[in-house]
């Protein structure tokens, strides 16, 4: 049973959306009307500007979120119920991060007019702030800070594998001080287990359109936002475009990832180099990371306050702290448009990630059977190709006109595609430290394997399939080129209808979708932490 399984999980969820994506990118570059060739590489460079930055951002994001997190992951090992902590932030989908972060942080936000309140010294949003609302700073910002709390659940769960309190104390004793010890023993064997996370973290960064599309530059768009554009424009011109444009986005993908997989042996090369500094540094102190902890905090709290203030503001004027009323006026009058799109976005997340949790189980059931403890990488295949040129095939696979039903089945089969890799990530630690000897003293006392599963495992591994579920919700939550593409305008969602309400202009409706968007995955988030309190009161 559980091999026929994985054998459609396979078929359906892994082999038949990247056979489709690299079967659409052969055909398309061969196709008369739209091949690709040296004339159209040469015409695709002239958006040299739109590729360099695409680059930069998906080397930058990834290594300003990775060492943050190794950098804060000591406060994981002091005080492990920060865990706890990143559940909020996890729940947040990235365009409702965006949208709250700008009304913060932007030059009209409010900590702006906290400022001004107090000092006078902004009666106007100040030119040339670091964090404009709309440039390349604030899209590499975003990511950096949205992906930081992904790091830290996948560091969390390699430090439950590691040794690592008996390493720090070793190197200690060896005159390291507690910090040098974490960057120079730690650290490195960290990046290593961290390649796979990274390298979803990279594609994510180099493929993201709906970030680019709030808070990116209007002038200096990004690749995979130009290639989403130029699909929407007919001309045999734009169509060879966007199809190099994915070959571009291909190669980039290619060129990062094998840089990542150097990546460990790169930073364990140059710490193993360079002398020991004895003089620890503030930033380099326990008590600095604990302060970025309790912002991390706060900024979570306040990206919920600030959406809900802006989606009940009648009026608020720069430079005014307050809103000068609030009201539920906006709420009644949108309530008829939210219906749909949060009804939508509800069941979409709720389907997808069930299929996609019981996916990743069966897969991982099936690893048990065959004494397969390794990390199968071709499971987060999905997560290592750019979605636009992945999700450009799918539409050449279903591009016959479809019944707003199989619309609707092809957007929850595509948000599944990526609910699987992101449950099985999860979840692969808690299934492979399972110990065998549970079932085994089960089976000795009468059940059967199958019993033994139900009875046994399933109950005590139900932490980490709800946390892979929740983690699974807020992803599907957040899919925005899939329901966007596939569902063909039929299937709004409050990520599709925040995006296209925020990205013009208008952030006070865009602050409503953003917040009902956020509040849906962080329910699921609260009610896995409730699981967990009551686990923890039953062990104790």
């Amino acid at each position: 049973m559980v091999r026929t399984l994985s054998i459609v999980v396979w078929l359906l969820l892994i082999i038949l959306p990247i056979g489709s994506g690299v079967l659409f990118l052969l055909l398309s570059s061969f196709h008369p009307q739209t091949v690709v060739n040296s004339a159209a590489l040469v015409n695709l460079l002239s958006e040299y500007e739109s590729i360099v930055g695409s680059f930069m951002l998906a080397v930058v994001a990834p290594l300003g979120a990775c060492y943050l997190a190794l950098w804060m992951a000591p406060g994981l090992l002091q005080r492990p119920r920060l865990q706890q902590l990143l559940s909020p932030l996890l729940s947040i989908p990235h365009v409702s991060f965006a949208v709250g972060l700008m009304l913060l942080m932007s030059p009209s936000g409010w900590l702006i007019r906290l400022v001004d309140s107090v000092s006078g010294l902004f009666p106007s949003p100040p030119a040339g702030w670091p964090l404009p609302e709309k440039s390349l700073v604030t899209v590499m910002v975003v990511l950096v800070l949205k992906e930081l709390p992904f790091l830290l659940l996948m560091i969390s769960a390699q430090l439950k594998q590691l040794p690592v309190s008996s390493w720090l104390t070793q190197a200690q004793s060896c005159g390291y001080s507690e910090r040098q010890a974490w960057w120079r023993i730690v650290a490195p064997e960290l990046l290593r287990r961290l390649t796979l996370p990274m390298a979803a973290v990279i594609i994510y960064s180099l493929s993201v359109v709906d970030i680019p599309l709030l808070v990116g530059s209007n002038t200096q768009a990004l690749l995979a936002q130009r290639v989403y554009e130029w699909t929407f424009q007919f001309s045999t011109d734009s169509q060879v475009k966007s199809i190099t444009g994915a070959w571009v986005l291909l190669a980039m993908a290619f060129v990062l990832l094998l840089i990542n997989t150097r990546h460990a042996a790169m930073y364990r090369c140059l710490v193993l180099c360079k002398k020991v500094n004895t003089r620890s540094a503030w930033w380099n102190s326990n008590k600095a990371s604990q302060y970025v902890w309790a912002l991390l905090g706060i900024l979570a709290l306040a990206i919920i306050v600030i959406l809900a203030l802006q989606s009940l503001a009648s009026h608020w004027f720069y430079p005014t702290l307050w809103p000068a009323s609030l009201s539920l006026e906006r709420w009644q009058t949108e309530g008829p448009y939210l219906a749909e799109p949060a009804s939508y976005s509800f069941w979409l997340a709720l389907t997808s990630a069930l299929f996609g949790t019981l996916a990743a189980i069966v897969l991982l059931q099936r690893q048990r059977q065959k004494a397969a403890n390794a990390f199968y990488w071709p499971v987060l295949i999905a997560l290592f190709i750019p979605q636009v040129p992945l999700i450009l095939g799918w539409q050449f696979v279903l591009r016959e006109p479809l019944s707003d039903g199989w619309q609707i089945g092809w957007v929850l089969w595509s948000h599944a595609v990526y609910t699987l890799p992101y449950s099985y990530l999860v979840l692969y630690g808690a299934y492979v430290r399972f110990d065998q000897q549970w079932l085994t003293r089960a089976q000795s006392l009468g059940y059967s394997a199958r019993e033994a599963w139900w009875r046994i495992m399933l109950p005590m591994l139900k932490q980490p399939i709800a946390v892979a579920f929740a983690v699974a919700f807020a992803v599907s939550i957040a899919q925005y080129l899939p329901t966007q593409w596939l569902g063909q305008g039929l299937t709004p969602t409050l990520t599709t209808e925040a995006v296209s309400v925020a990205s013009g202009g208008d952030w006070r409706i865009g602050s409503l979708y953003a917040l009902l968007q956020m509040l849906l995955p962080l329910v699921v988030f609260v009610a896995i932490g409730l699981i967990r309190t009551q686990s923890y009161a039953e062990h104790s």
